[in-house]
Order: C-alpha cells, then sequence, then structure tokens
C-alpha cells in the first residue's frame, strides 16, 4: 500500500496558524498567471524613451491600466476571463457584430455599418441633403434632451 505523498509548505513569516498559510498557497497559482501575463502579453520592454521617469511613468500606467482590467471584470461579473490573454480578452469583450436598423411604413432593414455608408454615398444630392437635414435636426433635439436630465 502506497502512502500519500506528504508536502511541506515552508514560509519566513511567524505562523501563529498554519492551516491559515496553506489556505493562502492557494493565491500562488493565480499570482504566477497574472505574472505571466503581465510579462509575456503586456509588453513592458517597448519604450519609446531612455528618460527614468517616463519609463517609470509607462510601467506604472500599464499596472494601472492592468488593474482596472481587472476591476472591471470583476464588475461585470466575469472573473473567469481573468486567466485570458490580453488579446483574447478584447476578443471576448468586444461586440461581434454592429446592425444599423432603418424602419420606415412598417418594413425595416438590417444593414451593417458598410452597407449603410454605401447606401448613403450612393444617395442622390437631395435625397441626401433631406438626411442630412434630418440627421442634424434630431441630433439638436438630442442634445437639447442631454442638457435637460438631472441626476437622480
Amino acid at each position: 500500500m502506497t502512502e500519500a505523498p506528504t508536502w511541506v509548505l515552508v514560509d519566513t513569516k511567524k505562523v501563529t496558524a498554519p492551516a491559515a498559510t496553506r489556505d493562502e498557497y492557494r493565491f500562488r497559482s493565480g499570482i504566477e498567471e497574472r505574472h505571466r501575463q503581465l510579462k509575456c502579453f503586456i509588453d513592458l520592454t517597448d519604450f519609446k524613451s531612455r528618460s527614468f521617469s517616463l519609463i517609470w511613468n509607462q510601467v506604472v500606467f500599464v499596472a494601472l491600466a492592468y488593474s482596472l482590467m481587472q476591476l472591471y471584470l470583476r464588475r461585470v461579473s466575469r472573473p473567469e476571463l481573468n486567466r485570458h490573454t490580453l488579446p483574447r480578452l478584447r476578443r471576448q469583450l468586444m461586440p461581434t457584430q454592429a446592425v444599423i436598423i432603418i424602419y420606415f411604413s412598417n418594413r425595416f432593414a438590417l444593414l451593417s455599418p458598410l452597407e449603410y455608408t454605401g447606401l448613403l454615398l450612393n444617395l442622390p444630392p437631395e435625397a441626401a441633403q433631406k438626411i442630412l437635414a434630418k440627421t442634424r435636426r434630431l441630433q439638436r433635439e438630442l442634445d437639447q434632451e442631454l442638457k435637460l436630465v438631472r441626476p437622480p
């Protein structure tokens, strides 16, 4: 009969409760993964300046941006994305499809932004002017509505 392997955790800190040290050890893999992401995927070596203060500012800014992303993932209840690399994280969080809906007389069309832009660019000048005037009016009304909004 083989015995279960014995493992030992050595710590330089004065330990009052050995079980607490063992429980804190579970954070190690998460800390190492985040360190690997910072080292491998968030390029802290591409400095544009040789000035120590600018390099220091870049490192602080990158660390702050990384921390803010982690806080955002917690806030939107997506902590499982914490372990993903930055490129994969962007793919997960970015919208997958943008659609413009045009509605008129109980009919509608779903267009991609490129299809919509192509449609607008191919309009006759008088139709384009009518759409431009309507768009400007809607923008003014929206601006006015936003100015009247009061905080709760």
